[in-house]
Order: C-alpha cells, then structure tokens, then sequence
C-alpha cells in the first residue's frame, strides 16, 4: 500500500482546511443576512397597510416588499376556489385561494389567499369579506422544487385540490385565459375572518446558519487535530 508522504498531506489538508474554513464563512455571512431579513419583515408587518393603488408595481422590490401589509379594493368575481393542502396549528386543512378583480379599471387580478379551512370544514362557497378593503401580506410564491415538486404533480384541478402554491397553477385554474392580467405577488388576507379564517400567515423564519458555520469550523477544527497528530507520529 502506498503510504501518503508527509508533505503531500500537508498540501492536501491545507486545501481540505482553506474549503471548510471558507464554507464556515460563507455560513457566518448568511447568518448575518438572514438575521437582518428577519428583522426587517418582523418590523415591516406591523406596518400600516399600503393602498395598492400607491404602489409602483415597475420599482417593485421583491426582497423589500414581501410581507408588506396592503390594502386591495376589488371583489371576487367567481366563487371559485383552489383549495391547497397545508397545516395550521398542527390541524390538517386546506388554504382557500381565490382571484380578486381590482376596481381601479383595469381588469387586472391579484391572487388572493383568504385563509385557513379545517378539513372537514371544506365548502365550495365562502361568504364574502365585508370589510370595504382587503387587507393582507404581500408575498412572493415560487413553484416547488425536488421532492415538493414531485408532491406538487398529485394536484386534482377537477376537485379544486392543489398541493403546491404555484402562482401559474393557481391563476390558470381561477382564471383561465388571463392569466397574464395577474399582479406579479400574492395577497394572504389578513381580515378576522372565520371560514376561511385570515391572518394565518407563518412568520416563523428558520434560521440554521449559525449550526452549519459552526459544523464547519467544527471539522475543520478536527483535521487540524487530526493532521498535527499524524505529523508528530515518529516514523518507523
């Protein structure tokens, strides 16, 4: 067997060290970036709705509006309803979405999730808000990838039943034919209602950066002890 000389270690265990030093960095700095994150959307939604009507949709922000409570003047001109799999309160549901028309004249349409439904609570009609405003969190929802994607194909548009929140699959179901007269971003209703129940948005931000920087200073920590003990082993 060939024996690995000690200098060729020492390079090898140089690169290996300068890859888990860097990735443990890498990880450090998303720390830092996604703590701030947190605290900005935790601060922007205890904000005063925006008036849709005052926001310019060409200077949008997506990293700086997602979560942004807004006021939307509108109604829903179908009660058609997707209804997507999900949780709330350990409680098996489905989350009622539904596209509202603005009033502003243009025809345009929003994605509206109204909010929580319990299982056996399902119905497919749900009395309309009578608040003269909706207001909600303005969100960004993205297709599914890897094994949510794969959850994602069972959907059964003949039920109204979708087990992703695929703004395409959403919109082409509610309004088919004009789904390019969407807004780019979602509406999660933020009004008292009952069934469907609003305001059940999670705000819960997993943050795991500091466990994985410390893994990785871990290990590299480890084949330094490692490498030190080798070299210091006398040779035969």
């Amino acid at each position: 067997m060939t024996v690995i000389g000690r200098p060729v270690l020492w390079a090898l265990s140089a690169a290996a060290l300068a890859i888990l030093l860097s990735l443990g960095t890498w990880q450090v700095k998303r720390l830092a970036w996604k703590t701030d994150l947190i605290a900005q959307v935790e601060a922007r939604v205890d904000a005063e709705p925006i008036a849709l009507e005052n926001v310019d949709l060409t200077k949008l922000v997506r990293g700086e509006f997602e979560y942004q409570p807004v006021a939307v003047s509108g109604g829903f001109p179908s009660a058609k309803t997707a209804h997507v799999f999900g949780t709330f309160d350990s409680v098996p549901g489905f989350y009622a979405f539904q596209a509202m028309r603005l009033d502003d004249g243009t025809g345009r349409l929003i994605l509206v999730n109204r909010g929580f439904v319990p299982q056996d609570q399902r119905q497919d009609y749900y009395p309309l808000p009578s608040a003269e405003r909706l207001t909600g969190l303005a969100r960004f929802y993205n297709a599914p990838t890897g094994i949510a994607a794969a959850v994602a194909a069972s959907d059964q548009p003949g039920e109204g039943t979708f087990y992703s929140r695929t703004p395409e699959v959403l919109q082409s179901y509610l309004a088919p034919g004009e789904e390019d007269s969407f807004l780019p971003f979602a509406v999660d209703s933020t009004l008292p209602t009952e069934l469907p129940q609003g305001g059940t948005t999670r705000l819960e931000f997993r943050n795991a950066h500091l466990g994985y920087a410390l893994t990785w200073f871990g290990l590299a920590a480890g084949l330094v002890g490692v490498v030190g003990a080798l070299s210091l082993r006398k040779k035969p």
